[in-house]
């Protein structure tokens, strides 16, 4: 387990109160040049199969912030679910999610067509 993995559950149990029970995605700070787009991002890449096969429940998304802490999402299956089609899919049985760290597109998937907003997820902590 990397150690920002590490560092963002132990984030995330600090915010909970308690061991978490569902699913967990944990991506570092990219710098514009280490990223595919261009950007600031995080990028998360999500087991399709775990998505679809859980009718309900949440998926966190952890990013690691800028210079320390994290950001976390605390996202709906059933949101994921019924954006399917507007995420990069093409790898793996994956979702591939780069969101925009910074600026006006903040959260935003930047790698699916969609361009998904996820900022309503934000959990302050």
């Amino acid at each position: 387990m990397s150690n920002t993995r590490k560092r963002g559950i132990a984030h995330l149990r600090k915010i909970l109160g308690c061991n978490p029970s569902e699913p967990i995605a944990v991506s570092k700070y990219f710098k514009a040049e280490e990223s595919w787009t261009g950007g600031p991002a995080w990028w998360f890449d999500l087991p399709i199969k775990k998505v679809k096969s859980s009718k309900r429940g949440i998926y966190y998304l952890l990013g690691k912030g800028k210079n320390s802490g994290f950001v976390t999402l605390k996202v709906p299956m059933k949101f994921l679910r019924d954006n399917l089609k507007k995420f990069e899919t093409r790898y793996q049985g994956r979702i591939r999610l780069h969101l925009a760290a910074e600026g006006a597109d903040r959260f935003v998937d930047e790698r699916g067509k969609g361009r998904v907003v996820f900022s309503r997820f934000e959990v302050s902590g």
